[in-house]
């Protein structure tokens, strides 16, 4: 396939625009057709060679693997995994734990490990992360819901490392990584090129409701299939080209189409075996995002076109824009290939009266406030900046690290001022003159804990408590008795926050964060507060 010049210089024109407006420093594209490597470049502090860590990207990798050597007969998919290494299950009705579970998240673990997990800067290696977590609790029963683990592929590809007799390092080398030509990609520090290891940068919360942005630091994960891959994006695109229709072996095409079908569910978008199956238009779309330490990713696939597109950057908790880069880049694709025109992007007028929309406002997860500046909504959704583009009456399309052209739609009273919005699943209703008055015994709960570049700050917002993590945003706590909380629909849902109290009554110093144990921060120099890019 040949790209016009002109779609190159649209498509670059908006990987700038995304660099720009959120302070990301480097990028790598690849575009991929059938076999062929249609295009690829650095940007910024980026070269087209240059390593990345890609986060969850990592599962992808881990899974095909996995099922390879089911295909070979040396694990079985739904056969019970041994509860000695399981966290301890407090739902003695639910169904066994499978393989097919730790692969869709619907296994019940926790999203992390005590050791080794995204906490956890000490490097244990795979197997001490996933058996230090068999003191922990699984969060919801097994093969109900989804929920969202890094401990669950981490224990498949223990799994595997048992079955095969080989490290999962060594077994991703001789069958996937060597038989692609991936001599990029590596899954320690110890085997990737540090000198061209991309310098990555995080924004991490400062504990008083601002941020600081400093270099992320370097070590490896536990959690290692996970979410520990580095690589680049041409070596990305030869995975990619190795799981489209016709394009290699690494597993049967009836196996990987299984693969991509959403797993103990009816719906017809979800996760498959690691692989997030759902739409791009009226196409099938499948793949993963990844965020990790100051990079973010995004691997994007129309399996039933035979395109695909990688984006790599060093900037944390920008997945929203490298999904915005990455579907640029599949629609220039379908144009070139298949004469696909895009939609019409849906504008609309601001609305008349921008002040009604004002205010702050609550969600079951989060809070908001919603600012008129010169007729211009602007939103800060929990701690993340978020640009609104109006559509048309009270719709608007939300445009943040996080969301990517997210609708959001207001709903108004009888006065005609908003009394709500909807983003997502989200139902936010404007908070009243009247707030609550955090009890005292909260209060001396506070403040951070954990380690600086990835702090748990605890904090009151309109009266109420919420909790910062992985420097995203502020998940609203909900009290079920004097020291322990609920976690809300988001990426611990279910889980719970414990402060553990001090004998002689003093405050605590240490809290139990889903089953992940950080003492509180000692007290340090306030830190310069870097302005968002927004």
């Amino acid at each position: 396939m040949t790209l016009s010049a002109a779609a190159l210089q649209s498509l670059e024109e908006i990987v700038r625009q995304e660099m720009t407006e959120w302070g990301i420093g480097g990028l790598a594209l690849a575009l991929v057709d059938g076999r062929d490597v249609a295009y690829a470049q650095g940007f910024g502090e980026a070269r087209r060679d240059s390593i990345f860590r890609v986060g969850s990207i990592s599962k992808l990798f881990n899974a095909v693997a996995v099922v390879r050597e089911i295909e070979e007969g040396g694990l079985e998919i739904d056969e019970p995994i041994a509860s000695q290494l399981l966290p301890v299950n407090p739902f003695p009705k639910a169904p066994p734990v499978t393989l097919r579970q730790l692969l869709c998240h619907r296994s019940g673990l926790p999203r992390e490990s005590p050791v080794g997990g995204y906490f956890d800067a000490t490097q244990p290696g795979l197997k001490p992360t996933v058996l230090g977590a068999r003191t922990s609790r699984m969060a919801v029963p097994p093969g109900g819901k989804t929920h969202y683990s890094n401990l669950g592929p981490s224990l498949a590809g223990l799994l595997l490392e048992v079955a095969a007799g080989k490290s999962f390092e060594d077994y991703l080398r001789e069958h996937i990584h060597g038989p692609l030509g991936m001599g990029n990609s590596a899954w320690s520090l110890a085997t990737v090129s540090r000198e061209r290891l991309v310098p990555a940068w995080m924004r991490v919360a400062d504990g008083r409701g601002g941020w600081t942005r400093r270099p992320a630091p370097l070590f490896d994960l536990g959690t290692i299939p996970a979410g520990n891959l580095y690589s680049t994006v041409d070596d990305l695109a030869r995975f990619a080209s190795a799981i489209l229709p016709g394009g290699g072996n690494l597993v049967s095409s009836t196996t990987f189409e299984e693969m991509l079908q959403p797993q103990l569910t009816t719906a017809t978008a979800g996760y498959g075996l690691g692989f997030l199956t759902s739409r791009f238009r009226d196409h099938r779309l499948t793949g993963h995002n990844g965020a990790v330490y100051g990079y973010s990713s995004s691997f994007i696939v129309l399996p039933d076109k035979g395109l695909a597109a990688i984006v790599l950057c060093n900037e944390d908790i920008v997945s929203a824009r490298t999904r915005r880069v990455g579907e640029a880049a599949l629609s220039l694709l379908l144009e070139a290939k298949f004469g696909e025109r895009p939609p019409p992007v849906a504008a609309g007028a601001p609305p008349a009266d921008p002040s009604s929309l004002a205010g702050d406002y609550e969600s079951q997860s989060f809070w908001a406030r919603i600012e008129n500046r010169n007729g211009r909504l602007e939103a800060d959704i929990s701690g993340q900046p978020t640009r609104l583009d109006p559509r048309g009456g009270d719709t608007f399309s939300a445009h943040s690290r996080i969301e990517n052209g997210t609708p959001l739609v207001f709903s108004r009273g009888w006065d005609g001022r908003a009394t709500g919005f909807d983003i997502g699943a989200q139902n936010f209703a404007r908070i009243g003159a009247e707030r609550p008055i955090l009890a005292p015994e909260w209060r001396a709960r506070l403040g951070g804990y954990g380690p600086d570049f990835i702090p748990l700050v605890v904090r009151e917002k309109h009266g109420r408590l919420y909790a910062t993590t992985e420097n995203m945003v502020d998940y609203r706590l909900t009290p079920i008795d004097p020291r322990v909380c609920h976690l809300p629909p988001g990426m611990y849902e279910e889980e719970e926050v414990a402060f553990l109290d001090e004998p002689d009554g003093r405050p605590p110093c240490r809290v139990n964060f889903a089953g992940i144990i950080l003492r509180r921060a000692a007290r340090s120099a306030p830190p310069q507060i870097i302005p968002d890019a927004t």
